[in-house]
């Protein structure tokens, strides 16, 4: 091989390991859903709470994938601190998530009082 074909295909190797963030793929964040505007009283209430609730969940989840991708896009293009970043608020989301998982089974079980 001579010289001016090793260095193309250095030269090739190189420019695809440093493209390769714009390859990467970013998932979307979800849209929000609704908000809660006032307390559960009833049966009915409570099951619909527990359903949006479960939305919430959902739309967390959504939010702590999205805050992992970001975190693969800077690592691989050498931007430490700010994956670190991502990868943190991506752990807040999950613990949101399963906060409102537990809020939604709570609202269930008085939706279906025994």
């Amino acid at each position: 091989m001579n010289k001016n074909k090793f260095l193309g295909l250095v030269l090739a190797v190189f420019m695809g390991v440093m493209s390769a963030s714009v390859w990467a793929e970013v998932v979307p964040a979800p849209v929000a859903p609704e908000q809660v505007t006032a307390p559960a009283t009833t049966p009915v209430e409570h099951k619909a709470a527990a359903e949006l609730n479960m939305k919430h969940a959902e739309y967390h989840k959504g939010l702590a994938k999205h805050h992992r991708s970001l975190d693969a896009v800077y690592q691989s293009n050498g931007q430490r601190i700010l994956g670190d970043r991502h990868e943190a608020i991506a752990k807040h989301e999950d613990a949101l998530a399963k906060e409102y998982e537990k809020t939604a089974a709570e609202h269930e079980k008085l939706a279906n009082p025994k």
